[in-house]
């Protein structure tokens, strides 16, 4: 997925590319990893968690050759794929990054038989909901270890499946 046609906003910025099933110890996923926890603990000074989340595949979003996104897909049964670790770093903002990262990870979803993606995200983060509202995604009820948690909003939307 390279950008570089006249429509394409990147085009005119840089080249981006996304790279799928990045491995865990990446340079570039471990640095995005391990800032996105950052941003994280930032918001939400109690909250630490592990920047590798078990299971999950990851997709790396890289600009003119640096890694300035990631995002995971983690499956958690039932035909639904998590979204988790969705990360953009400040030189990658506002360039569509964030959208093709999850476009990225819906058609992996697809490919491995999901029927829908879901996400957690949190009450201080209004860039996430808006990024993922904007790309179709609609409110939950929360799930999971986020059901009694007041600071979490989820979403969740379908897909289709690929998989033959």
């Amino acid at each position: 997925m390279t950008s570089g046609d006249a429509r394409d906003p990147d085009a005119a910025t840089g080249s981006v590319t996304i790279d799928r099933l990045v491995d865990p110890s990446d340079p570039d996923l471990v640095a995005l990893l391990t800032a996105c926890v950052a941003d994280l603990n930032e918001r939400y000074p109690d909250y630490s968690p592990d920047p590798v989340v078990a299971g999950a595949e990851y997709f790396v979003a890289r600009l003119d050759g640096r890694g300035v996104g990631c995002v995971g897909l983690r499956d958690i049964g039932g035909g639904r794929g998590e979204i988790k670790r969705m990360f953009v770093h400040v030189d990658g903002r506002r360039r569509g990054i964030a959208a093709r990262l999850v476009t990225a990870l819906e058609e992996r979803a697809g490919e491995r038989g999901m029927t829908s993606v879901v996400l957690e995200t949190g009450i201080r983060q209004p860039e996430a909901i808006a990024l993922y509202i904007a790309v179709g995604y609609t409110p939950i009820d929360a799930f999971g270890e986020y059901a009694s948690s007041p600071l979490s909003r989820c979403f969740g939307k379908a897909v289709p499946s690929t998989r033959h």
